[in-house]
């Protein structure tokens, strides 16, 4: 919807009328462009034709009647313009003398309150075109974009899908706005998270590390969908592990993008194995993965005597047939904790 498109309908009209009714003393009428009465506090003359209510909007001036004649009343009638555009008229019953200041503060109440309902439209016309704009990108998952999307992309957004991108991703909305701000780019509402997408040339790595805060995610690419996918696993491997992710994190930085298990071939009677190791088991081989293979440093943190965490250790090696100190072994354990833990990481 544009600004020149809003229309006044009969029902929020009367729901304008209604609000003011209550604090002015006069019978208050709503007319539209053709002259009909579209709100009134008298139910009786809605649908009526309003003589001066019409001469109002054609002249796009205050009338005033001194006499009742031909249907009308007495009272005062006041257009009611916003940004340039004619939308009704309000009209008072009553003497003019006594009612034409009303008239001018009616018309000034109901001008915010259309102005603040086309903001409200505009700004979910706005969020819906948003949310289609990102998820037509992201169900493009060849990451080839016809022609109709770059020029939206360009003219709306400015952005060159032709280019390299950049997603910043982070569920501090707010930190995330202020960048956006600053390089006057759009954010995005991202499942549960708030996005940021904008060619790479336009933001620095310096600017991201001093701008943001937090758990913030940073990828670049061609193919939206495929760094969202990267963003993801990786999302799922720090939480794995409990890595700390009190700043940004720039996906290229680690390696865990590569272990989508959706590239390799599924085995599922590994799968099968790894899936049935409990959380306890799972716990101890991030912390120990966290701790580069150390079993002193992981007892530490789980406060328990090393010989229980080579116990455990074991009991993964023994119940997979896959060994946590071979590096071959524990590569491919972290593979298939993927797929084990996929389901569950939170969206």
């Amino acid at each position: 919807m544009r600004e020149d498109q809003y229309i006044l309908t009969r029902e929020r009209a009367q729901k304008y009328v209604n609000q003011l009714m209550e604090d002015v003393p006069y019978n208050i009428n709503i007319i539209d462009k053709d002259g009909t009465i579209i709100a009134s506090g008298d139910p009786d003359r809605v649908g009526d034709f309003h003589f001066s209510g019409k001469k109002a909007f054609d002249r796009k001036a205050k009338v005033l009647v001194y006499t009742d004649r031909n249907g009308e009343r007495q009272g005062a009638n006041e257009p009611v313009t916003i940004r340039g555009e004619m939308i009704c008229v309000v009209g008072i019953s009553g003497k003019p003398e006594e009612v034409q200041n009303y008239t001018k503060l009616l018309s000034s109440m109901i001008k915010l309150l259309i102005e603040q309902e086309i903001d409200a439209l505009l700004s979910m016309q706005k969020k819906q075109d948003d949310e289609k704009f990102m998820n037509d990108l992201i169900q493009n998952t060849q990451g080839i974009y016809g022609e109709d999307i770059r020029e939206l992309a360009s003219d709306k957004y400015h952005i060159d899908l032709t280019k390299t991108l950049t997603v910043i991703l982070s569920r501090e909305a707010e930190h995330l706005m202020r960048l956006a701000k600053l390089l006057n780019v759009t954010t995005f509402n991202y499942q549960n998270y708030t996005l940021v997408l904008l060619n790479t040339h336009a933001v620095s790595r310096k600017q991201i590390e001093e701008q943001l805060h937090g758990s913030v995610w940073v990828e670049s690419g061609q193919n939206i969908a495929e760094i969202l996918t990267n963003i993801q696993q990786t999302l799922t491997y720090f939480s794995l592990l409990q890595l700390e992710n009190n700043q940004p994190i720039f996906v290229k930085d680690y390696p865990f993008y590569l272990f989508n298990p959706e590239i390799f071939k599924k085995d599922e009677v590994l799968f099968e194995r790894v899936d049935q190791l409990d959380d306890e088991l799972v716990a101890t081989l991030a912390i120990f993965i966290k701790h580069n293979l150390d079993t002193r440093a992981t007892s530490e943190e789980l406060f328990i005597h090393r010989n229980t965490v080579n116990y455990r250790l074991e009991k993964i090696h023994r119940h997979t047939q896959l060994n946590p100190r071979n590096i071959i072994d524990l590569f491919v354990l972290l593979v298939y904790l993927g797929y084990k833990i996929k389901p569950n990481t939170p969206h």
